[in-house]
């Protein structure tokens, strides 16, 4: 399993009796350590957070001689934000794509073009809405599906946890499903090292997520993290 940072680790070591901890040479210094059961069979990490700490501590663990990976599943557990045209606070949300909408061309939004709706576009291109000239490669990873889809069976009966706090404040808003109890849903991940607000800016990269998605993603949850390309991994 990997987190970001210390919620998103802390959250897993008791319930599943993490207690045999490992260094790792190349981990975050603030998280040097792998924490596993006692029989190595389900292992947590921390990378610390932005893409840097993520691409670092998942190269570190790739690499380290005491890790035998060949048949592994890895499990990607963060906190995120949520679109709140297609979930609500609490929302389980399980990824197919992840998309780097940080990647893109930025002008100021004060000074662009009338008719634009946002200062960002794609990488090579003339305009927002374009899909991009210049590829990096590492704008959208697509995960196991199947996989996704598994997980999301078997979360189907989970009962989330809700509270006062939050039923109060889904009640600001006037439309489903931000103001309906979480649920488990399918929903795409969106990724920036900035945190960002507002509808406009959430408006561009759920169009970006589209664009490079083929049409096929939909833009759910938001993350500061850049997520490493896993081979059988699963985001939620």
């Amino acid at each position: 399993m990997i987190g970001q940072f210390a919620p998103e680790q802390n959250v897993w070591l008791e319930p599943l009796a993490l207690n045999t901890n490992i260094t790792v040479t190349g981990f975050s210094p603030l998280f040097p350590q792998a924490h596993c059961t006692a029989d190595y069979s389900i292992c947590q990490i921390t990378t610390g957070e932005a893409e840097i700490n993520a691409a670092s501590t998942i190269s570190a663990l790739y690499l380290s001689p005491l890790f035998n990976l060949r048949k592994t599943y890895f499990l990607i557990a963060g906190i995120a934000g949520i679109n709140p045209y297609q979930g609500t606070t609490g929302t389980a949300a399980f990824a197919r794509f992840s998309v780097q909408v940080a990647l893109q061309y930025e002008f100021d939004a004060r000074e662009i073009p009338s008719n634009w709706t946002t200062g960002y576009f794609a990488l090579g291109s003339m305009a927002p809405t374009e899909y991009p000239v210049n590829i990096y490669g590492t704008e959208g990873f697509e995960l196991n599906v199947n996989l996704r889809d598994r997980a999301i069976a078997l979360a189907s009966n989970v009962t989330l946890n809700d509270s006062s706090t939050a039923i109060a404040y889904r009640a600001k808003y006037n439309y489903a499903p931000a103001n309906e109890p979480p649920k488990v849903i399918a929903g795409d991940a969106a990724c920036s090292d900035v945190y960002y607000s507002g509808h406009y800016l959430s408006e561009a990269f759920g169009n970006y997520t589209t664009l490079l998605t083929n049409g096929s993603g939909v833009y759910t949850t938001t993350a500061q993290v850049g997520l490493p390309h896993l081979n059988g991994s699963l985001i939620f």
